[in-house]
């Protein structure tokens, strides 16, 4: 991946792979289960008024997968080991669904270290009324119909592109299958994996963001990460109109506005 950087982790042989572009207050960004395929133009924007830090999760670029062994309380020591290794002093955190449990299980666990939390419609808690969609068990047509506001819309389209070349249909596959395994170390099987229990140890004020159209995980879900978020700072909830799953890419400017705002105030 052009534009990454590389940095050596402490507590064994790993290395962490990057993207960091920006000045002001650091902002570290942990992506979705689909990947970060580059400092994608939502990133560029944040990187106009933050310091935009965005690693590579295990498994899908940085090395150490085979370390984590299915145990989310690892995961979050590989995601502060990384802060740690660039000396980043209490980043805003910003998560996207995999990535929003990851941010929400480190605020947990280190709550002073974090200036501000973001989670864009994050996992790691289960409503047995309103389950979350199986997207381990759907096909990519699916996953796409579940994912996005407009799912016949160019943008959703090109999720399900594959490139003409043979040699880069074939990475974009295996990257895909390769992404999917490493996020279903922490997502599968689906419900909660302990996050609700710790919820309450968030401190930092924290903003809740999710797509109108979200049927990967509900909107519903929202109101229920709030009610856990009992010693946070504030909690403000925010819905993205015309936005599924996918509301960075859907709705990049409401998106970026929302948190651009809510990190000033």
């Amino acid at each position: 991946m052009n534009g990454t950087k590389t940095i050596s982790l402490p507590g064994g042989d790993r290395s962490a792979r990057y993207y960091q572009s920006g000045k002001g207050q650091p902002l570290l960004f942990l992506h979705s289960a689909a990947g970060l395929p580059g400092f994608t133009p939502q990133l560029e924007a944040l990187s106009r008024y933050f310091t935009v830090t965005a690693p590579l999760m295990p498994g899908f670029g940085s090395s150490g997968e085979e370390c984590l062994h299915d145990d989310v309380l690892k995961l979050v020591f590989w995601g502060w080991d990384f802060v740690d290794a660039l000396k980043i002093e209490r980043p805003i955190l910003v998560g996207h669904s995999l990535g929003g449990m990851l941010a929400a299980e480190m605020a947990a666990t280190e709550p002073s270290r974090v200036g501000k939390l973001v989670l864009a419609a994050p996992a790691g808690i289960w409503l047995d009324e309103h389950p979350t969609a199986d997207f381990f068990a759907m096909t990519p047509q699916e996953i796409v119909a579940a994912a996005f506001h407009d799912p016949q819309s160019e943008l959703a389209r090109t999720f399900l592109a594959i490139p003409d070349n043979h040699q880069a249909a074939a990475e974009t596959t295996i990257a895909r299958i390769k992404g999917l395994a490493a996020a279903g170390r922490f997502l599968w099987p689906l419900g909660d994996r302990g996050l609700r229990e710790r919820l309450y140890r968030v401190r930092a004020a924290t903003l809740l963001l999710w797509g109108d159209s979200d049927r990967i995980i509900p909107p519903i879900y929202s109101e229920a990460f709030q009610r856990e978020l009992t010693g946070a700072a504030s909690v403000n909830q925010q819905r993205i109109s015309a936005a599924g799953h996918e509301l960075f890419a859907e709705q990049p400017e409401a998106t970026i506005t929302a948190i651009v705002n809510f990190c000033a105030s």
